[in-house]
């Protein structure tokens, strides 16, 4: 078996290693084989770039230019002046975004993979051996990961601030990596210590979702706390800025570099030195209890076998006409709820869905009240929400249990385009409807009921804007959760962002009719679109 590279570069902490314990040698086999057999699968955050006729390799190293391409849109960051605590705090900000959701979608896996159990464990292996080799694993991908990230950016900033930058900047970023990878072992320890069985599993993907619900809101809020009026760009220091790490590893650079020795400035950077090696030591110390409770993951104690399709039915009734599509409603819904690895990449996208009008919508407030808000057209941001609906329409194709698709082949249907519909409007009623209903409540609260017929609008858009993606991005040639996460192609990707644009045309004609005809002309184009999707549900699916 050949040597993977990154072997060799390990080999250079061999006497580091030994010091501390471990035997390196075990350590260096056991390394040898998760690294060659990282070779068989694909990163997740980036849906993976590999095809069936692809040669092996590792796909992640292979991946790495993506996120090298990413990082040179740091680079105006470095060179755009010299308010370092607000340039670096949206480097780190950016790199931070990506290496969590790097490590919650697809190194997760590695933290918490007991498959080695049933043959390290039974071989005389040291628990500091099977813990160190599994932290070396993580650590080399992670800072992979961020030196692709972060190179462009270190190298304009050696060139526009000179060495110290740079003395400065890798010191960072390895404390960043080591903070995220102990984080999140440290919240998933707790949940262990909490769960056990399915209700663990599912707690541990619901805490993925919700990480990476934080960082994509979080990183808004970073954007926001500067306030930026002309060429000043001021930070009006609140003790709630003490949880943005961000601000920790940027603080640096305006201290020693910017030459600002204000009192926050000191203790953000304090906070970026200490924490993580606080962190590092924490983790050392219940590593072991860490690794004993992953057994948990092995138990299936507390499967909930109860009967869920219940509501399904009901709802099946009501929006589904013939049997055939009330059937696969019935088992896209379910589908949807007990699929991890699809609720891991969608459900965050609803989240994210469900904030981001109120975002634009507290950036627009600029020190107006909410009854002014209230009086504005703000709610036409709802189409924030939208653009949710191409990305996980193209993610329905895709399972983790897509072996089982030759069910499509074997059931006796009659008419194959139900299967479209029935999981199309699974989707709207189980994914879309509810994130929908919650925004309308909260916008009714703000704006009154005068933006009923605004919320009609809407919803109706949403419902023909999907049959348009659905019909544009998957068509009738792959059929719903049929394909592994590792077959997502960029071409998808791609189809995806175009129909994200496709939103702004039905935006500008309902400002449009708002504008010219309010009132009951809305309602009339509310009666045109119900006819629309009438008729283009009728023929996308037919």
């Amino acid at each position: 078996m050949e040597e993977p590279q990154l072997i060799k570069f390990v080999d250079l902490f061999q006497r580091f290693f030994e010091r501390l314990g471990v035997d390196y040698a075990m350590m260096r086999q056991i390394l040898i084989v998760k690294l060659t057999m990282d070779a068989r699968r694909a990163p997740v955050v980036l849906s993976g770039r590999r095809n069936k006729k692809q040669k092996e390799g590792n796909l992640f190293l292979k991946s790495l230019w993506l996120y090298a391409l990413t990082g040179l849109f740091l680079i105006p960051f470095t060179l755009i002046g010299r308010n370092y605590l607000f340039q670096m705090s949206l480097v780190f900000g950016v790199i931070m975004f990506m290496v969590m959701m790097s490590m919650t979608a697809d190194f997760s896996s590695v933290l918490l993979d007991t498959r080695d159990k049933a043959i390290l464990h039974t071989k005389p292996i040291e628990p500091k051996t099977l813990g160190a080799a599994k932290a070396v694993h993580v650590c080399l991908y992670l800072f992979l990961l961020t030196g692709c990230l972060a190179a462009p950016a270190a190298l304009t900033g050696l060139i526009h601030s000179g060495p110290l930058f740079l003395v400065l900047f890798l010191p960072e970023l390895v404390l960043m990596d080591l903070f995220v990878i102990v984080i999140t072992a440290l919240v998933y320890l707790l949940i262990l210590k909490f769960f056990d069985g399915e209700r663990l599993k599912d707690a541990i993907n619901y805490v993925q979702i919700l990480l990476s619900f934080s960082i994509a809101i979080g990183y808004q809020l970073l954007v926001r706390i500067f306030d930026v009026t002309g060429t000043d760009i001021v930070l009006h220091p609140a003790w709630w800025q003490l949880f943005l790490p961000p601000l920790w590893f940027s603080s640096p650079f305006e201290w020693l570099l910017g030459r600002n020795g204000n009192p926050e400035v000191i203790a953000f950077s304090t906070l970026g030195l200490v924490l993580p090696l606080l962190a590092v030591l924490i983790y050392s110390r219940y590593s072991a209890t860490f690794e004993s409770a992953l057994s948990k993951l092995s138990d299936r104690s507390g499967e909930n076998r109860s009967n869920h399709g219940k509501w399904a039915d009901r709802i099946a009734r009501i929006v589904c006409f013939q049997h055939e599509e009330r059937l696969f409603f019935r088992f896209a819904a379910l589908n949807m709820k007990n699929d991890r690895p699809f609720k891991l990449k969608v459900y965050p996208m609803l989240g994210i869905s469900l904030v981001f009008p109120f975002i634009f919508i507290f950036t627009s407030l600029q020190g107006e009240s909410w009854q002014a808000i209230g009086r504005g057209k703000g709610y036409y941001f709802l189409y924030f929400s939208l653009s949710m609906i191409p990305t996980a329409i193209s993610m329905l194709k895709f399972s983790s249990a897509y072996k089982g698709s030759w069910i499509f082949s074997a059931a006796p249907f009659e008419h194959r385009t139900r299967i479209f519909s029935g999981v199309l409007k699974a989707f709207l009623v189980r994914l879309f409807l509810p994130v929908y209903l919650i925004l309308s409540f909260l916008f009714l609260l703000i704006f009154k009921w005068a933006i009923l017929p605004d919320l009609v609008v809407v919803f109706l858009t949403a419902c023909l804007y999907s049959a348009l993606c659905y019909k544009g991005i998957n068509g009738e040639g792959t059929l719903p959760f049929s394909q592994p996460f590792e077959t997502v192609q960029e071409g998808g990707n791609i189809h995806a962002l175009l129909f994200m644009a496709a939103v702004l045309p039905f935006l500008g004609v309902h400002a449009l009719i708002g504008w010219l005809l309010p009132g009951d002309g809305l309602w009339l184009y509310a009666l045109i679109l119900l006819a629309g999707n009438f008729v283009v549900w009728r023929k996308a699916f037919r």
